[in-house]
């Protein structure tokens, strides 16, 4: 398992220092997106779930829509997260760009966060002392982590395996890391609130019905490609948007919604996927090593 994740990790670090030759300003987010998904496919891999390309106070679930208009901005704060799979083994790893000098702490804060974090991984500690390390770091440069986000175990074909890796020190995330795990510890930073809310826009799916009289042919389109990890609808052109809502409403589909700081803060984000081994925790992707 560990010589595919890693090489799963390799096309990741890989497709984000490609995301990260991309993001300048006036580039289509649409442009963006299927350019680094189309990188991954091109290196023996799949996406694990559409690019994600939040910017500014969104924090995580955008992705690029038919006929997306949205461009990087000038100024701001851009948060690419991206996740690669071969054969179920699914690596997720993300990086905050800034556009003028104003947002660099908060940068560095998820950075630093993320950095701290992985140093003190290690088999047997609990989840929530993870979240502690963050959330000190954060808080040491005069912002919040986000409490409502956090990292996620990762296992094959299951993106979020239920146990977490939350930013501050929530004790009932009481697991220990156990050799054989994978973890996803993705720090976020903000100047607002800490918190996220829904924002009204699913631009992310996934099935959570593999079977239904009425809408087999969309899950077999849909699976032959995604199987249960989420995607987006550019990637089926001949499934109508129609087709996706009456699917969604049907509870054929769950849909994630994009997520917004509540108070309209600037959210930063860095993440890597790491494994836990007998003596020590390694980082799959080495995203403190791209920017």
């Amino acid at each position: 398992m560990l010589r595919i994740l890693r090489q799963v990790g390799d096309v990741v670090n890989k497709a984000l220092k490609y995301a990260l030759d991309l993001t300048q300003p006036d580039m289509p987010v649409l442009e963006l997106c299927e350019r680094v998904e189309a990188f991954i496919r091109a290196n023996d891999a799949k996406p694990a779930f559409p690019v994600n390309v939040s910017v500014n106070e969104v924090a995580a679930h955008y992705t690029a829509k038919r006929g997306d208009s949205l461009k990087i901005p000038k100024t701001g704060l851009v948060k690419i997260d991206v996740g690669a799979q071969r054969d179920g083994y699914i690596v997720d790893a993300a990086v905050t760009v800034t556009l003028g000098p104003v947002f660099n702490n908060l940068q560095k804060a998820a950075k630093s966060a993320l950095e701290s974090a992985i140093n003190a991984a290690k088999p047997g500690i609990k989840a929530w002392q993870i979240g502690e390390v963050v959330e000190r770091v954060i808080k040491s440069f005069g912002l919040s982590p986000i409490y409502n986000l956090t990292g996620h175990k990762v296992e094959r074909y299951l993106l979020h395996a239920g146990h977490v890796i939350p930013n501050y020190s929530d004790k009932t995330a009481s697991q220990a890391l156990a050799p054989g795990d994978v973890y996803a510890i993705e720090p976020f930073a903000t100047n607002g609130e800490g918190y996220v809310v829904d924002g009204g826009e699913i631009t992310i799916y996934r099935l959570a019905r593999m079977r239904h009289k009425n809408y087999q042919h969309l899950i077999d389109i849909i699976s032959a490609e995604a199987g249960p990890l989420p995607f987006t609808p550019r990637w089926f052109p001949q499934l109508t948007d129609d087709a996706i809502r009456e699917a969604l409403k049907a509870g054929v589909l769950q849909g994630y919604e994009v997520l917004v700081e509540r108070s309209k803060g600037f959210v930063a984000q860095f993440e890597d996927t790491v494994y836990v081994g007998e003596n020590e925790v390694i980082p799959l992707v080495r995203t403190l090593e791209l920017l």
